[in-house]
């Protein structure tokens, strides 16, 4: 219960600072969204931003169940508070747009899985002859070139929540980045340049009620 208290704290205080936050799912989705808007913005500086130049910080919620009440507690600390996710059920999902301005929500179970069906065969075979493969999937994969989603799927899970999937997104060009990615980092830059008038309107509200109880 300790380590949990520590690591939550960890985890909320980074926000702290931020006046727009980003709530991912798990590690995967921190460490990789990330990645792929920041190359995004580099390979496409006048379509795409990175988080950075947004102004958002992107905080890990260590799972689906804990983001409704972690983007509610930045909320009423007054910042703006999106989602990134996999696929939800409804009542989760229901909590979790009730607060956020933006839910970023893929429909694979799995952040890996998306990336996986949404890049080309030309960028995993690059990756699958890149990487240094663990000597149990090299064993059970002598070529894995030939299998290459196959063996990726095997890694990925290895690698989980150890920036295995922000590597591979690393490596790509704009096109083999998923369209959902690619989607999403426009969705997210729309949504902060500028500031719709109702979040606005919602800052200044809390703003006024925090400064009246001074």
């Amino acid at each position: 219960m300790k380590r949990y208290r520590q690591e939550f704290r960890i985890r909320f205080c980074e926000g702290l600072l931020a006046r727009r936050i980003l709530i991912a799912e798990g590690a995967t989705e921190a460490s990789a969204f990330p990645v792929a808007c920041r190359l995004l913005a580099e390979l496409n500086p006048e379509k795409y931003s990175s988080l950075e130049a947004l102004g958002v910080c992107i905080v890990d919620a260590d799972g689906e169940s804990n983001i409704p009440g972690m983007a509610k507690l930045y909320r009423e600390l007054g910042k703006r508070t999106f989602a990134i996710c996999d696929k939800q059920e409804e009542n989760n999902k229901a909590l979790i747009k009730e607060q956020v301005e933006l839910l970023l929500m893929h429909e694979e179970k799995g952040f890996e899985n998306m990336v996986l069906s949404g890049t080309t065969e030309v960028a995993l075979k690059r990756f699958v002859a890149r990487i240094d493969w663990p000597h149990h999937l090299a064993q059970k994969y002598p070529d894995p070139e030939v299998k290459a989603l196959e063996a990726l799927k095997e890694y990925f899970m290895w690698a989980k929540a150890n920036w295995g999937i922000a590597d591979f997104i690393a490596q790509c060009c704009e096109t083999e980045i998923p369209t959902w990615l690619r989607d999403a980092a426009l969705q997210l830059k729309a949504a902060c340049e500028p500031m719709p008038e109702a979040a606005m309107n919602m800052c200044v509200m809390h703003e006024a009620g925090t400064d009246a109880t001074h």
